[in-house]
């Protein structure tokens, strides 16, 4: 009996460090002088939905929501491909943010188009060139603030503010495999392309340039520890910004009657537009995943 009661007393005892052990070991909430990184979970569902169905366009965007800087007239959508967070813990209640989204996508496509010169000297021949357009985004938002959190569990509120900027800027080019010339003065292309002045010509480029934004933003969320120091978050946020709209320009080519040559111009087509743009975004709430250091 007393061999049974020291083994049970044993196992109390041995119990009772491990647990203050294990205790000591988990901490699931950030502390003052943590590091965090955080990642946006809109690309993840996007990979793991195409890839099970073979769709290119089968997302959970929808729960990511509205992105800031959506489409104004005359002005591009500014959405970053993916955006990372960082965090700096004053305290376990009050700490900095940086957020920052970049986009950088260039595009190559392509079309058969007819051999003119042979055409001209057999046409029933049925030799193809390709027309190249290449499209090109590339742009960044950016957002710096502070946060305060509330709540001593593992699911705590999270209230953010600070200012947000970024810009765009958005180009097209086109590349032709039959010439202009004072013999073939409107030769075959694979891409209808029309340049708003300048009747008889074909686009060479077009380029809005750069978009730029910046303003105020605010907002509110959840994050819940799943695992010590690693939490989902959602939030919605409340943002006030001023949109200035960079020039458009074109430069096309065609053959000039009058001067009996192969003429390039450029031309103005838009002085820029702005904006003014308030309200919630990401509605449905941004999702992500942070890891606290």
């Amino acid at each position: 009996m007393k061999r049974l009661t020291t083994i049970i007393a044993l196992l109390l005892c041995s119990a009772v460090i491990m647990y203050g052990q294990e205790g000591k070991k988990k901490t699931y909430i950030p502390e003052s002088g943590d590091i965090a990184f955080g990642v946006d979970l809109s690309p993840v569902f996007r990979y793991v939905g195409n890839m099970f169905n073979n769709s290119t366009d089968n997302s959970l965007d929808e729960l990511a929501g509205t992105p800031v800087h959506h489409d104004m007239v005359g002005i591009s959508t500014i959405t970053p491909d993916a955006s990372l967070m960082v965090k700096y813990m004053l305290s376990k209640d009050f700490g900095l943010r940086a957020n920052i989204g970049l986009i950088s996508r260039t595009n190559l496509l392509h079309k058969y188009v007819q051999d003119d010169k042979l055409a001209m000297l057999d046409p029933f021949n049925e030799t193809k060139l390709i027309d190249d357009c290449t499209t090109s985004r590339t742009g960044t938002s950016l957002m710096l603030g502070a946060e305060y959190r509330k709540g001593r569990n593992r699911v705590q509120g999270v209230f953010n503010f600070g200012v947000i900027a970024g810009f765009q800027n958005n180009k097209t080019t086109y590349k032709y495999a039959n010439a202009v010339t004072s013999v073939n003065q409107k030769p075959s292309a694979g891409w209808n392309t029309t340049p708003t002045y300048g009747n008889g010509y074909r686009l060479l480029e077009s380029n809005s340039q750069m978009n730029i934004f910046a303003g105020l933003t605010a907002g509110m969320g959840v994050e819940c520890f799943v695992a010590p120091k690693v939490a989902l978050g959602a939030e919605i946020n409340f943002n006030a910004y001023y949109v200035i709209g960079g020039q458009a320009y074109e430069i096309s080519e065609g053959f000039n009657t009058s001067t009996q040559q192969v003429e390039v111009r450029t031309d103005l087509v838009s002085p820029g537009n702005d904006g003014i743009h308030v309200g919630i975004e990401n509605l449905g709430g941004s999702l992500y995943m942070a890891f606290y250091f």
